[in-house]
């Protein structure tokens, strides 16, 4: 079941911003050239946060310990830890949608 989370208009291509989903944290993620990607918004190392997270439009990076993703994939780049949960997103009349069924935060191992 799919959530309306934001207008589409408050976030622009290589930008990101945090929503919440079904009392989920949420990044989203626009990667240069790429579509809107919504990810997990805590950290998988630490569980902080991600709302000041960096992003240069390709790369998302955590700003405790510097652990990066590719935005495009949420796949880890350094170290190569722990992925990010990805949810279904969908863009419909003006509004970004967030389907949160079945997916968690993933976490790495300690």
């Amino acid at each position: 079941m799919f959530t309306r989370v934001c207008k589409v208009d408050t976030i622009d291509e290589g930008g990101m911003r945090l929503v919440i989903a079904d009392a989920q944290l949420i990044m989203l993620a626009w990667p240069d050239n790429g579509t809107l990607k919504a990810y997990q918004g805590i950290c998988p190392h630490t569980a902080a946060p991600l709302e000041d997270a960096g992003f240069d439009g390709k790369l998302l990076s955590c700003p405790v310990h510097n652990w990066t993703w590719d935005a495009l994939t949420g796949m880890p780049v350094h170290p190569q830890e722990s992925a990010l949960a990805e949810y279904k997103v969908k863009v419909e009349d003006g509004a970004v949608y967030i389907d949160t069924e079945g997916v968690s935060p993933l976490f790495a191992a300690r």
